[in-house]
């Protein structure tokens, strides 16, 4: 509760104070027309001119006396009318002022969840599931914010609450003794409700965000579900995920409903032996005894809302504690970036002694490479899968930091001063195309956000791109769907390449970036690659040797290290590793020797 309190607080301390100002104005205004009661009694022959209300009474006439008005029937009906009316206004101004400070107060949430993911390094996000931020960001952000909307709720509630409590004092001491002890009773017992709640808010939180990392699975591979047949299985493994929420969003329900219950009888037997005792034990004059049963019947449902609404704030709170541990997960792991960044020029990449070992694992993933990738050439990176090729691609591009060795540019060191300099220059293309579902002018223009139409232009047509785009039906700004889903996959890389040359960047990885296309498609990403050579660096990081023969110098890799260097013709003459791979994917054989093994056995 104190972290809600406090975040509220912390989003706007100006807003929030006004909002404490709005629930004192509309209790006081409350209080106003309550005791305009009084006059009414007493204009419909109510004697009001004894006993403790006479005080209060009194008090009544003399504000009337201040203004210069004789409270006659259209007087206190007109001022009725009138603070009623005032009443509305601020009821209506505070609803509008809450509203806006709950949305100011989300948004800041997920500023700081998204700022924190956004900066957190790279490795540190691999070790959270995705589904668990989406859910955090959207679900989690949503209950806390409901949380919030009723925290202020319950402020302007008791606020009220206070004004009728010390109208009920002023009238009858010890009657309203009596009520308030009973109330704190009832509330005191109510207390364990409360604990069930973030009990079972817990494991509502814990189920919904398993939901979602079902849903994103069960999405992902809903094609090949399809194709296997297994619907079925598929909708069997999402339902009963989504029983475990239906069975904790039940088991909150029944915590309210139960609460509720308690409350609504309690609050029955509660009025009815305060009627006993005031008729029976207390010696109050009929006015007083109209104003305090008036009184504590608008009391009593407002302390049964507080109560309520607590509970309900109870059974959000493990919602705020879920972004609370995201925050401070990702900023412990925070990419520390200096205030002052250092420009990098161009030159030939060098790295030496590189080495890096993934948490958890006893076999490096990289283990003293040594290696040079010469300016404005096309260098290679081969090897089969877990060889360290994707790792060594993770550590040129600055998202994971190696455990020992170095990476330089030139003559210069590539660290956290350079970093972002040396990011700004590379053009990234990963297997996994990263298209959102927006028109092609868009998707381009997310990795420049000011380029001209002539820019995009022209890196379609280095990507061999510029005849399909022109093809689609609103060329440029045709949307793609989502993932690009209406593009093929070679026209999804050649989009994605085309994204990345419009940064004009100085260094151009293409990760794995063609081994699941065809060879036609394959072909034409290479051709747009050969036109940009001489002029850019380019690193080709792939299992597939078809691709890279013309490559200007190629590493081979093998469990972690490089193992040899060299041309193609070189390479098929000196390393044998090479050659295995070379065979294993039937190049560089004899025909009869490539056919035996493509034949089965």
């Amino acid at each position: 509760m104190k972290d809600l309190i406090s975040g509220i607080f912390g989003t706007s301390r100006t807003r929030a104070t006004v909002a404490m100002a709005l629930m004192t104005a509309i209790s006081l205004t409350e209080g106003t027309a309550v005791l305009l009661l009084l006059p009414l009694l007493q204009l419909a022959g109510v004697d009001v001119q004894t006993g403790a209300v006479e005080r209060v009474s009194a008090s009544l006439r003399a504000g009337f006396a201040l203004v210069r008005l004789t409270p006659t029937l259209p007087v206190v009906l007109l001022s009725y009318v009138l603070v009623t009316t005032l009443l509305a206004t601020l009821v209506r101004a505070q609803t509008l002022f809450d509203a806006r400070l709950v949305q100011d107060y989300s948004q800041n949430l997920r500023k700081r969840l998204y700022g924190a993911i956004a900066h957190a390094e790279w490795l540190a996000l691999t070790r959270i599931r995705s589904s668990d931020f989406t859910f955090a960001l959207t679900t989690a952000v949503d209950r806390v914010a409901a949380a919030a909307h009723q925290l202020l709720s319950v402020g302007a509630t008791a606020a009220v609450a206070g004004i009728y409590i010390a109208l009920a004092l002023m009238v009858s001491p010890a009657m309203s003794g009596v009520v308030l002890t009973a109330a704190a009773l009832l509330l005191i017992a109510q207390r364990t409700r409360g604990l069930s709640a973030r009990r079972s808010g817990e494991d509502l939180d814990e189920s919904t965000s398993s939901l979602y990392a079902t849903a994103a699975e069960q999405l992902g591979g809903l094609k090949t579900a399809k194709s296997y047949g297994n619907e079925g299985r598929h909708l069997e493994i999402f339902l009963r995920n989504g029983e475990s929420v239906n069975r904790a969003a039940y088991a909150l329900a029944r915590t309210y409903a139960a609460l509720r219950w308690r409350q609504s009888i309690g609050a029955v037997v509660a009025l009815s032996v305060i009627l006993f005792l005031a008729l029976r034990f207390f010696n109050l004059t009929t006015a007083a005894l109209l104003l305090l049963l008036f009184l504590f019947s608008r009391l009593v449902p407002r302390l049964i809302t507080i109560q309520q609404t607590l509970q309900y704030i109870e059974g959000a709170l493990p919602a705020l504690a879920t972004i609370q541990g995201l925050i401070e997960s990702c900023n412990r792991s925070i990419e520390r970036v200096p205030g002052t960044q250092v420009p990098i020029a161009q030159g030939d990449i060098t790295v030496r002694d590189l080495s890096f070992t993934y948490g958890g694992s006893d076999v490096p993933a990289l283990a003293g490479v040594t290696l040079q990738i010469p300016l404005a050439t096309t260098a290679a990176i081969v090897g089969s899968s877990g060889s360290g090729k994707t790792t060594f691609a993770d550590v040129l591009l600055g998202l994971i930091k190696p455990d020992e060795g170095k990476v330089y540019i030139g003559s210069e060191p590539l660290d956290a001063t350079r970093l972002s300099s040396w990011r700004s220059q590379i053009g990234y293309v990963a297997q996994d195309t990263y298209l959102f579902n927006d028109s092609v002018r868009a998707n381009l223009a997310w990795a420049q956000p000011d380029a001209t139409e002539s820019a995009m232009r022209e890196s379609l047509q280095h990507a061999a791109a510029g005849d399909f785009v022109d093809r689609l039906p609103n060329g440029i700004d045709t949307v793609i769907g989502e993932r690009g889903v209406r593009l093929s996959g070679g026209e999804k890389q050649r989009l994605s390449l085309a994204r990345a040359l419009l940064r004009r960047p100085r260094l151009v990885i293409l990760d794995e970036a063609t081994s699941a296309l065809d060879s036609e498609n394959e072909e034409s990403i290479y051709k747009a690659i050969d036109g940009l050579h001489g002029e850019t660096t380019i690193l080709i990081i792939t299992h597939r040797l078809a691709t890279v023969r013309a490559a200007d110098l190629i590493h081979v890799m093998d469990r972690g290290r490089v193992v040899a260097s060299g041309t193609w013709d070189a390479l098929m003459t000196t390393s044998v590793r090479f050659r295995e791979l070379a065979a294993a994917q039937g190049i560089g054989l004899p025909l009869a020797a490539s056919t035996t093994i493509m034949s089965p056995s």
